[in-house]
């Protein structure tokens, strides 16, 4: 049996019966929303139109239409970035990125397109401030910030970076995988201008899912996947009407359809209980890993404002060992490595050889933290290397 503690990747397992229910309506006939008039075909259409307005209304955006639909949060970032960025802009990120930020913008920096600056954060994840603000020329356009690092789980004060970003007539996307589902997000309260989740972590969906959420402040955007629509077929260009512009390609409905039973199940546990029962994880596991003499933890402690993301090394071992070890001997599934990460592990010291990061989820049993927490114990009672 295999012990699950990789829910930052993907959260596993899923609500009780929410698949079961998108089986079902499979079963039943689902067609492709846009894609016709016959009775499944408006069935999916009208299926996906309102957990479009579920959507936008738990994320606090007012306009369902700005509401867009994705494959994923890489998706729905490059569709941000490359559709909102022109020629001659400046953007600033965090020193905590994802490289689902970083590549789409060193590749626009490297054509000439855009220039960049990354702010500095702390050993913790947090930004540093001060340093932020120096970043900012008479040209920056946007601001990308991870609203929580999926390395060490900081949490970024976003309505204080929106303020500065806004006295700058600067605009603000945030990057919001590790949190949707977890912490409350409000667009319009929070001042965010453009916001991304992913939907196969916290909101309990299938993977494959993602989505970006325009705020009104923003008009100007362009599509970078074109194709059909469904609507105005007639042209030979994309279509001008939103969200129709963005989402070129047959809907993924079952991934659609899964994002509606996750949200059934947040809004029936409630997202304070979600975030609480993952932090009480987290504490746990920090008290526990913190007395071993071996182990070194990275991030902000548990009392301090974060999510359930723990990176820790092991003195002596390489981290993708531990991984390997963990999975092989005892079931244990964790993530090894760079997480696709590499400057927040520059960050925080632990480049190039990452870390090994555990991210207890609401399903996680407090039997399975034990029997990693055992695990764990073995392995360090090996002295690999020593002398």
């Amino acid at each position: 049996m295999t012990i699950y503690l990789d829910n930052a990747a993907t959260s596993f397992p899923k609500p009780p019966h929410s698949l079961e229910r998108v089986f079902e309506a499979l079963k039943k006939g689902v067609g492709t929303p846009g894609r016709g008039r016959h009775f499944t075909s408006k069935k999916a259409n009208d299926a996906v139109q309102d957990i479009r307005k579920r959507i936008a209304n738990f994320f606090g955006l007012f306009d369902d239409f700005r509401s867009v639909f994705t494959y994923s949060a890489t998706d729905a970032l490059n569709l941000a970035i490359k559709g909102f960025l022109r020629d001659g802009d400046h953007v600033i990120i965090s020193g905590m990125e994802h490289n689902s930020v970083l590549r789409p913008l060193k590749g626009l920096e490297r054509q000439g397109k855009i220039t960049l600056d990354i702010a500095p954060c702390d050993e913790k994840g947090y930004l540093k401030m001060d340093e932020f603000l120096r970043c900012f020329k008479d040209n920056t356009r946007l601001v990308i910030i991870s609203h929580a690092s999926n390395v060490t789980g900081a949490v970024q004060p976003i309505e204080q970076i929106a303020a500065e970003v806004h006295k700058r007539d600067a605009f603000l996307l945030v990057d919001a995988a590790q949190t949707a589902g977890v912490l409350p997000i409000h667009m319009a309260e929070q001042n965010i201008d453009m916001l991304v989740y992913a939907g196969h972590k916290g909101l309990f969906g299938l993977q494959g899912t993602g989505g970006l959420l325009i705020g009104e402040s923003v008009v100007g955007i362009k599509p970078w996947r074109e194709g059909g629509t469904g609507f105005d077929s007639k042209s030979e260009l994309q279509p001008l009407n939103w969200p129709e512009a963005f989402e070129a390609g047959t809907h993924n409905v079952p991934g659609i359809l899964s994002l509606n039973e996750g949200l059934n199940f947040i809004e029936e546990a409630g997202i304070e209980k979600i975030a609480e029962r993952e932090m009480e994880h987290l504490r746990y596991l920090w008290k526990k890993l913190k007395s071993n003499e071996y182990i070194k933890l990275y991030g902000p402690a548990p009392d301090e404002e974060r999510v359930a993301v723990l990176s820790f090394t092991i003195e002596g071992w390489d981290t993708e060992d531990i991984g390997n070890i963990l999975d092989q001997n005892y079931g244990i599934s964790v993530r090894t490595g760079l997480h696709c990460a590499p400057l927040a592990h520059k960050t925080i010291g632990t480049y190039p050889n990452g870390t090994i990061r555990v991210s207890p989820g609401y399903f996680t049993t407090q039997e399975e933290l034990k029997a990693f927490l055992k695990a764990i114990d073995n392995i360090t009672s090996i002295k690999v290397g020593w002398y």
